[in-house]
């Protein structure tokens, strides 16, 4: 990968790690809004190795509309995440950096946590402004309750 991309700004770099960043802080907080605005009108999800099945493209009002009804019932959420790598191609770039996602739900019968560990692969475009067109989860292990997600929905029935 570095030597098929070439030197960056400091601005889009600056950039490009405010936006993965962001990701994380806007889904803790759980601002939809903002969330939105850092990804284009059209995302390449995989999350294949978390949940299987195969990587999707999503409009990202659909993609974000997912995220907020599978977390609205989740008590908490932190993402963890760096070292960001960013690398550059012209209008294109990749974020790739470590991932620790912790979900609580005191009252799920699995067990109130669940961790996700891997790496994010964040890709990028440039047109007028940078934008999340692509991500990938590689997870390397998870810990806790695997079904928190699935057991946080009848609860906020």
């Amino acid at each position: 990968m570095v030597g098929t991309f070439s030197l960056m700004s400091i601005e889009d770099e600056t950039a490009i790690r405010q936006i993965v960043v962001g990701v994380s802080h806007e889904i803790d907080h759980r601002r939809w809004p903002e969330l939105r605005a850092l990804f284009a009108e059209t995302v390449r999800v995989d999350y294949t190795s978390l949940f299987g099945g195969e990587p999707q493209s999503l409009r990202a009002d659909d993609l974000i509309s997912t995220w907020q009804t599978r977390l609205t019932s989740i008590e908490a959420t932190q993402h963890l995440l760096g070292p960001i790598a960013v690398a550059v191609q012209g209008p294109r770039a990749i974020a790739t950096c470590h991932v620790r996602a912790y979900h609580r739900l005191p009252r799920a019968p699995g067990g109130p946590e669940w961790m996700v560990a891997g790496h994010y692969i964040f890709e990028l475009t440039n047109n007028a402004g940078w934008k999340i067109d692509r991500m990938k989860l590689e997870t390397l292990y998870q810990t806790g309750n695997t079904r928190l997600l699935e057991e946080a929905v009848p609860l906020a029935q």
